[in-house]
């Protein structure tokens, strides 16, 4: 019966030892702590898939955008040449049309009398006055005809430069951008290779404390069953026991080490750059996708064409960064946005979310009220190869809300149907 109590004693006395241990010294702590370090690395991991996420789409537009930059360029350069031509040809029929008023002048009694005698009658003579009106006539129409086109080239090359200005204040801001989330990125990286240093050394001093407090554990529990017998030798029996308690302090030391491994192991599974990188590919799904649709038109085909066309209702008033008013200023995602609005259509707020939501359509399958979706920048279609859009901040018809053509006047990212 006191043997019993003893034992119990001991295990009480264990007890207490283990959990004032556990209250007393903030160093039991370092399990929590390693469990902590791991949900902070895992979400630093997460954050840094999302970031890498939003690089890759960024380049995607930055690309794109270069590639639009280099065919603004040949536009330009192409409406360059024809305006030359044109400005020629105005030239070219102006002076000609002089040397005839000239001439005309020059004979003008002359030739009007020979017309009035040479007349045979009164219709003759009336022939041979319009027939001097239909020079008249001529050149000013050829003339004319050459002055509009040249004004109409003089106009397209405004146009494209004001757009290439437009792509290149566009190209600044990815650039910023890019810059903002490589920096970002490299510091996450760098949060993460901290973590890894901290965990390692967590884990090691919480194998070491769970291998000291084994070791007293068991130190005690063989001081007290020693305490319970009369032999006389407990001296020589603790050495054994002591070599116990090292094999057993080591294999305890080997018990958090192996968890250590299995620990380290778990954040490396999440900091699989495999998920991000899958991430990553659905976030540039939206233009791959746009193969996969059903070339038969759908059977709300109409609610598309009332999209387009209540768009292009809106024609003329301005364009203004940030803006989601239709009539007093709107940018080309905040456009978008609040046309659909109207039809009681959720749309994303910038030009990148417009591209992820919605159903991919195929640019081949393209309908009326579909969003169109370039770098940084979006449009609806209408038809006929045009779109309707928010473009700069000058003034209609150069910017605002307009419509141009074609439709496919800058690479297109995607092709997306919210209706």
């Amino acid at each position: 019966m006191g043997e019993n109590m003893k034992r119990r004693f001991g295990q009480a006395l264990i007890t207490t030892l283990v959990m004032s241990s556990l209250v007393a010294a903030p160093v039991m702590a370092a399990p929590e702590s390693v469990d902590n370090l791991e949900g902070q690395k895992q979400a630093v991991e997460a954050q840094a898939a999302d970031v890498n996420a939003r690089l890759v789409s960024l380049l995607v537009q930055f690309d794109a955008l270069k590639q639009d930059m280099a065919g603004q360029k040949e536009r330009i350069a192409q409406a360059e040449s024809d305006y030359k031509e044109a400005s020629e040809k105005e030239q070219e029929q102006y002076e000609a049309m002089k040397l005839r008023i000239q001439y005309m002048y020059e004979q003008g009694d002359t030739s009007f009398l020979e017309t009035v005698v040479s007349a045979k009658s009164y219709s003759d003579l009336v022939n041979k006055a319009e027939y001097v009106q239909k020079v008249h006539s001529y050149d000013r129409k050829m003339l004319k005809e050459y002055v509009d086109t040249k004004n109409e080239v003089a106009s397209l090359k405004e146009e494209l430069e004001s757009g290439e200005a437009e792509m290149e204040a566009m190209a600044e801001d990815l650039s910023s951008q890019q810059t903002n989330l490589e920096g970002t990125l490299s510091e996450m990286r760098s949060q993460i290779a901290d973590f890894d240093t901290q965990l390692a050394a967590a884990k090691e001093e919480a194998a070491e404390q769970l291998g000291e407090l084994t070791e007293d554990t068991e130190n005690m529990t063989a001081s007290i069953d020693n305490g319970g017998t009369d032999e006389a030798p407990a001296g020589s029996s603790k050495p054994s026991t002591g070599g116990d308690t090292n094999n057993a302090g080591t294999g305890g030391t080997s018990k958090p080490s192996g968890n250590t491994n299995n620990n380290t192991s778990k954040p490396s599974d999440n900091n699989n750059t495999s998920k991000p990188s899958n991430n990553n590919s659905n976030t540039n799904k939206p233009s791959n996708n746009n193969g996969g649709n059903s070339t038969n038109k759908p059977s709300n085909a109409s609610l598309g064409q009332q999209i387009a066309s209540k768009a292009c209702t809106y024609v003329g008033n301005p364009y203004v960064y940030g803006g989601t008013s239709l009539t007093n200023g709107a940018d080309c995602s905040g456009f978008v946005q609040s046309v659909h609005k109207l039809f009681g259509i959720s749309t994303p707020r910038d030009s990148w979310g417009q591209l992820a939501g919605g159903k991919a359509v195929s640019y081949s399958n393209i309908l009326p009220g579909d969003v169109i979706v370039y770098s940084d920048h979006v449009a609806i279609y209408i038809g006929g190869n045009q779109i309707v859009h928010a473009s700069n901040s000058k003034p209609y018809p150069a910017g605002g809300i307009k419509i141009s053509s074609p439709a496919n006047y800058r690479t297109v990212l995607g092709v997306r149907r919210y209706w």
